[in-house]
């Protein structure tokens, strides 16, 4: 009762404390509201590229509906359904690229003011347009590689290539690397030959007896059903850049000081 008694204070303090307990209410009123009605936590991300333009924009928010509580229509069963959404057919999705951890608040403030990089077992997630879906072992693309695993086929509207081609091998990896990395469980097997090196956060792909460093958004793997955080509902113009202005700021510090 004495805390209560002191927190109705007149004070500088008491008055910063009861701010900021209003704010962690009504964000948490939200966040039980948004997970309640649309099945996500934090229903909204920003746009930060554009490879979704011009249906999406740099700078916009979209409003996400968690995966558990919709389905996903791929490009070619919105052709022939006549279902679009976004200016193209089928659904734009949410995933977390090669299955990666999103990026926290804190990883992303240590980037951007501490010139920390970001944990290399953790990605931003990407938010493209689901083209198709593939069965373990179809091709990925028309005279493609086959897929490793089950999943969905993506791509930007405004990109040339679906995200499983647009990629690179690195290089080949040392087998005494890649079974100690195993031994010690820092390495995860997503699948039929694909890896997830947990403590670098490279992604490495068997094929016979050499297995490959890869690189890419999701290159030469489908995004598997698990991956796909949500669905784009909406679509809220520049509002994102709020989100997006520290890293701007950041960015514009770095150039200034480098």
């Amino acid at each position: 009762m004495k805390l209560l008694e002191w927190l109705r204070g007149e004070g500088r303090i008491q008055g910063f404390l009861r701010d900021l307990l209003f704010v962690a209410v009504v964000v948490g009123v939200i966040s039980i509201l948004s997970q309640v009605t649309l099945g996500v936590w934090t229903p909204m991300v920003a746009v930060e590229s554009g490879s979704m333009h011009p249906n999406m924009k740099v700078g916009d928010i979209i409003v996400i509906q968690g995966a558990s509580r919709t389905e996903v229509v791929t490009w070619k069963e919105g052709e022939a359904r006549g279902y679009s959404t976004f200016n193209n057919p089928g659904n734009v999705i949410l995933y977390k690229p090669y299955g990666k951890e999103k990026l926290t608040l804190a990883d992303q403030a240590a980037h951007i003011f501490l010139r920390r990089p970001y944990p290399p077992d953790k990605a931003t997630p990407v938010i493209h347009r689901a083209i198709s879906w593939v069965d373990e072992g179809e091709p990925m693309w028309e005279g493609g590689p086959a897929a490793p695993f089950a999943g969905y086929i993506t791509k930007g509207d405004n990109n040339s290539e679906i995200d499983q081609n647009a990629g690179q091998l690195l290089g080949v990896v040392r087998e005494s690397y890649f079974n100690e990395q195993m031994a010690r469980g820092m390495i995860e097997e997503m699948g039929n030959g694909t890896y997830l090196d947990h403590e670098l956060g490279y992604t490495f792909i068997r094929r016979g007896d050499e297995v490959y460093v890869i690189f890419g958004i999701n290159y030469l793997m489908p995004v598997r059903e698990d991956w796909v955080i949500g669905v784009a509902r909406y679509r809220v113009p520049l509002v994102g850049y709020v989100r997006l202005l520290p890293s701007i700021v950041g960015n514009e510090i770095r150039e200034f000081f480098s």
